[in-house]
């Protein structure tokens, strides 16, 4: 079975049958629900795996095109583009923040915002947008705190320096660059160069009816979302993404930390507005799908442990005990008085552990466990497929319905 660090079979299956029928994700992709977002949900979801498939190794930063290419799609398909771009800025922030800046990472993303922005401006309803509005000028600071990165690394591979001296570097670097920063905005902001942000992002961030638009403040999809409402539009996947995100974070990679930004962005803002639990469709499927994935891969490898496995891991076992035998033989002349230490007790309690689960009563329970989680799981998910069914049939009527009168004065509804 492979990891998380790979393409992994079992997860990507589970992911997709759970997306192929959640109704976070048919409210807007069957008749009566029909919109912009439909589109735009194959583009958000095209360009987060091309970005995500462009940080796997040094050459794959060339899919940052693609990433790029995938954007415009999402640009021309829905305004939702903004959070998209901003997601993907926050990833590479945080690439930095946790210590993974390196050239694959630069490429990938100066790759992907050159293009994406060079694109998404040839919108007539964008415009330059990208690079005046500040809701998307987090992640031009993004892509140009890259470049002073970037300088500071070919100046670093010039000369030797050591960790303190490329902090200091760094530092410089920043200084210089902020100051500039700071003078450039002063002189073009007074001129209105920079656009205000939009009610409806606004709207994310403070108490909805106070955005200042009169339709934004009115509309119910633009209210908070309860917990109700996500287990109507997510039902179990509520219940297996948290799981999924812990074993994400178990296993993190700079490919694998995205979904981990993914998912706190899509609940902060789905949070704050009902409607965008649109947005927890993907990547509660992702989590979900990891999850039930690992379990059920975990659960089939129980019955499928060979003799022949067997018979390697009890020789495995005799080389280990050789191994701590020898070990304790060397503790053992210790200086007289010393006690044992923290890691001989975590040590002694690992072997216990392993040895009761290798015994024929451990696999038997291992054996039991599994085919109650299978059975459980089956259970789940034919509840969650019918539930998913008879919620569909709700979401396909019409909801817009608006009353006429005839000439005879008839009264009759149109949808």
């Amino acid at each position: 079975v492979l990891g998380l660090n790979s393409p992994s079979v079992e997860c990507g299956v589970f992911a997709m049958a759970m997306m192929a029928i959640v109704p976070a994700h048919l409210m807007r992709s069957v008749g009566g629900g029909y919109d912009n977002e439909s589109v735009a949900m194959t583009a958000m979801c095209s360009t987060f795996y091309l970005w995500v498939r462009s940080l796997r190794d040094e050459r794959s930063s060339w899919l940052g095109i693609l990433t790029a290419l995938a954007y415009f799609n999402m640009v021309a398909a829905w305004g939702g583009y903004v959070f998209v771009l901003n997601l993907i800025g926050l990833h590479a922030a945080a690439l930095v923040a946790g210590g993974r800046f390196s050239t694959k990472v630069y490429r990938a993303y100066s790759l992907f915002y050159v293009i994406g922005t060079f694109l998404a401006i040839q919108i007539p309803v964008v415009g330059w947008a990208p690079l005046k509005s500040l809701e998307q000028l987090g992640p031009c600071a993004v892509f140009l705190a890259y470049q002073l990165l970037q300088v500071a690394e070919i100046v670093k591979g010039k000369k030797e320096m050591t960790r303190l001296e490329v902090l200091k570097l760094r530092v410089r670097i920043f200084a210089v660059a902020g100051v500039a920063s700071v003078l450039l905005i002063m002189a073009v902001a007074p001129k209105g160069y920079f656009g205000p942000i939009s009610s409806r992002v606004r709207g994310l961030f403070v108490q909805h009816t106070k955005t200042g638009n009169p339709l934004v403040d009115s509309v119910a999809e633009h209210q908070a979302a309860s917990t109700r409402a996500y287990f109507q539009y997510l039902h179990h996947i509520c219940s297996l993404a948290p799981i999924g995100y812990l074993m994400v974070m178990g296993n993190l990679s700079d490919s694998s930390s995205f979904l981990l930004v993914w998912g706190l962005a899509a609940y902060y803002f789905s949070h704050r507005m009902v409607r965008l639990i649109l947005l927890t469709a993907p990547i509660g499927c992702t989590l979900a799908g990891v999850a039930a994935g690992r379990l059920f891969a975990w659960c089939l490898r129980q019955f499928w442990d060979s003799l022949e496995a067997s018979n390697t891991g009890r020789a495995s076992a005799q080389a280990d005990e050789a191994k701590r035998a020898s070990s304790k033989a060397k503790k053992g002349k210790k200086a007289p008085g010393s006690g044992p230490t923290p890691s001989d007790s975590f040590d002694s309690l690992r072997e216990a552990v392993d040895g009761a689960l290798s015994s024929s009563e451990g696999v038997i329970a291992k054996r039991t466990a599994a085919c109650l989680i299978l059975l459980l799981g089956y259970i789940l998910g034919v509840n969650f497929s019918n539930y998913c069914w008879k919620l569909s049939v709700d979401l396909s009527n019409p909801t817009i319905i608006v009353k006429a009168r005839l000439r005879d004065g008839r009264v009759i509804k149109l949808d």
